[in-house]
């Protein structure tokens, strides 16, 4: 018994020093990239070292898909398209002037009676940034549509939980959240809704990503309401879209084995098999910009290099661009809220991020993308 205790205190001694060693050498790492983004005369932001920052490594998350789940939802999403809704929609982008685009935009001053926009969550320690960022836009957007009547946060909470085929605590698609919402509807979320946000903020602004096998662990849905003093029933809560659509061209995987995907009806996909020229960059952005300021905040995904997680104000773009593929942390999905141009001409989305208020420019961050 004593050997057996001085051996496993032994393992635990190397266990922690190795890990020491570890989290020094990454600090050093990240510190020099942030001196790199802050030194060089080419950026136009600024970093500021976050102790919460990660190396890209893998985690090894497993993702299970039901296929037939899959092809249901994309049958949806076809419906939605090709529905009298869509042709009004499509029909309204097309008619707005791109020439009539204002230089800057920010939802919050358009619709300044819906308090959601404002609105900067936290996912903690759960990699649920689709559904939160898809919840995030159909708090928006409700209110939008109510002009201003309806207020409530609709829960990410009941996404993250109920939606089978979403996604869970390693990722998800936010479009799949979206249709969600058109079929099952959403019930209110917020710290005095029907279903709160439930996981963990305590770990870190953001979160590392080694957190979220815990919370998937305990990821359940609960189709009730939390407790007494909120009066109304799970069924009773729920708030319903008309439709979802995505803007990007973009595929969804349907197999199990993540190798076979089907196309995805886009808007942009569908201006760019209307004319006889693909959009350029110039024209993609111009869709999305009327589509924010026609409708609401949208979704946008990307990919999270290294140096983003340490990001304070500016412009953020990869930063340096040599070896960026290897500096991949994580794909993660925002919520555009606006636009602008710096004071160079360049321009850039005004995103809110999920990590917070604490992090970047109160839980904001203007992207050249």
């Amino acid at each position: 018994m004593l050997i057996g205790l001085v051996y496993g205190s032994y393992f635990l001694y190397r266990r922690y020093v190795t890990d020491a060693n570890d989290k020094r050498e990454s600090d050093e790492y990240l510190r020099k990239l942030v001196r790199q983004v802050n030194d060089s005369p080419e950026t136009t932001w600024k970093a500021k070292f976050n102790k919460f920052g990660v190396k890209n490594r893998s985690y090894g998350f497993k993702y299970t898909r039901n296929q037939t789940a899959v092809e249901e939802y994309m049958e949806h999403i076809r419906k939605f398209f090709e529905s009298d809704a869509m042709k009004r929609h499509l029909e309204e982008l097309e008619n707005y002037k791109s020439s009539s685009l204002p230089k800057h935009f920010d939802a919050r001053q358009k619709w300044p009676n819906c308090p959601s926009i404002s609105n900067v969550p936290n996912q903690g320690g759960c990699g649920s940034c689709f559904a939160v960022a898809a919840a995030g836009v159909a708090s928006d957007r409700a209110c939008i549509h109510s002009n201003g009547t309806f207020k409530s946060l609709l829960s990410e909470e009941d996404i993250i939980g109920c939606c089978s085929v979403c996604g869970n605590c390693y990722g998800g698609d936010p479009l799949k959240a979206l249709t969600y919402w058109v079929n099952q509807g959403l019930v209110t979320g917020g710290r005095d809704g029907c279903r709160p946000y439930s996981f963990d903020l305590s770990c870190g602004v953001p979160c590392s990503p080694a957190t979220f096998f815990e919370a998937e662990e305990k990821r359940t849905c609960m189709r009730r309401c939390q407790n007494i003093y909120y009066q109304q029933k799970y069924e009773e809560d729920k708030h319903f879209a008309t439709f979802a659509y995505s803007l990007y061209p973009r595929s969804m995987t349907v197999s199990p084995d993540g190798k076979e995907r089907v196309k995805v009806p886009t808007i942009i996909g569908h201006f760019n098999d209307k004319n006889t020229e693909k959009l350029n960059v110039t024209e993609y952005r111009n869709v999305i910009k009327k589509e924010i300021l026609l409708y609401g905040p949208t979704t946008m995904a990307f990919p999270v290099p290294e140096e983003f997680l340490h990001y304070s104000s500016g412009v953020f773009r990869p930063f340096p661009l040599d070896g960026f593929d290897d500096r991949i942390v994580y794909w993660h999905v925002v919520r555009l809220i606006g636009w602008g141009e710096s004071d160079d001409g360049q321009h850039y989305w005004l995103a809110v991020n999920s990590f917070g208020n604490h992090w970047g420019d109160n839980g904001k961050e203007y992207m050249k993308i």
